[in-house]
């Protein structure tokens, strides 16, 4: 696990170690944190080494979005401002009642002991800590309000992002995976709104993006992705205008516009291409 200088006051984890990449910038009397990691050790050993190369006290955590690689790290921080959208805390109420229930959390451990038990260890102690303060469509922290929280949507409804002005630094959270196939397939995922995120971000005096997975990049990455996104739009609206049945369209992905990287073979290609059907056959745009 290796805690990356981005510029002269912000830091990533960009290497995988902490499944989500998470991040921190320093103000001068405090740190902000941007998302957890996958699980509590994880999240233990980032913050020893915010401690050791950033410095204290942290007193605010930003949550991008609800995924558990960027959040089942969130109880080592308690102590902090846990700070996520409205729309985001909004969905807690659910995950917290199925997924995410004593039962659901107990599964889920289950599931790893058979499957993998090093990484049943890791979340033998898990437990599901909610945002404590949230806010509609933006906020502003530090003391020239030189870190702006986005609510974004796209990714998931209650997705974020966090940029630093003064030395240009947007964390992205899951709106750009780096050199990966974006994930699309969750339920609440809006390509319509990832799409316009891409556009304001395109917009915005950005020279350093940390993705919520992948290597650091710039804006040229989402110059890639929002081409790809566009192509991807058309084709799936065209199977609809066929009446192409989602059974069908998901037999022939190998049909759908080639992806960044020439990624085919990601498994969430074809977890996106499903979510992407249903939302255009709701026409939720």
């Amino acid at each position: 696990m290796k805690l990356e200088q981005v510029s002269e006051t912000t830091w990533a984890i960009v290497d995988a170690s902490t499944y989500g990449n998470v991040g921190c910038i320093k103000l001068p009397k405090s740190v902000i944190v941007i998302d957890t990691g996958m699980t509590p050790p994880l999240a233990k050993k980032f913050r020893k080494l915010i401690h050791k190369e950033v410095g204290e006290p942290i007193t605010d955590v930003i949550l991008t979005h609800y995924h558990s690689d960027h959040v089942f790290g969130t109880q080592v921080f308690q102590d902090c401002t846990l700070i996520a959208s409205s729309a985001m805390a909004a969905i807690y109420p659910e995950l917290l009642n199925n997924r995410w229930s004593p039962e659901g959390i107990q599964e889920l451990k289950e599931y790893y002991v058979q499957n993998d038990p090093a990484f049943a260890e890791q979340l033998k102690d898990l437990r599901i800590i909610t945002p404590t303060q949230t806010f509609e469509d933006s906020m502003t922290l530090g003391k020239e309000n030189e870190v702006h929280i986005q609510h974004t949507g796209g990714h998931t409804a209650g997705h974020s992002t966090v940029y630093l002005n003064t030395e240009r630094v947007l964390f992205a959270g899951d709106l750009v995976f780096c050199q990966q196939y974006p994930y699309a397939g969750d339920q609440t995922n809006n390509p319509l709104e990832w799409m316009r995120a891409f556009e304001e971000i395109l917009k915005m005096p950005v020279e350093i993006i940390v993705p919520g997975h992948g290597p650091l990049c710039g804006k040229e990455e989402i110059q890639i992705q929002l081409a790809y996104f566009k192509k991807l739009e058309t084709w799936i609206k065209a199977q609809l205008s066929e009446e192409i049945s989602l059974e069908k369209v998901l037999q022939t992905v190998d049909s759908s516009p080639t992806p960044p990287y020439d990624l085919k073979a990601d498994p969430r290609l074809k977890f996106s291409i499903e979510r992407w059907y249903t939302f255009y056959s709701q026409d939720e745009g």
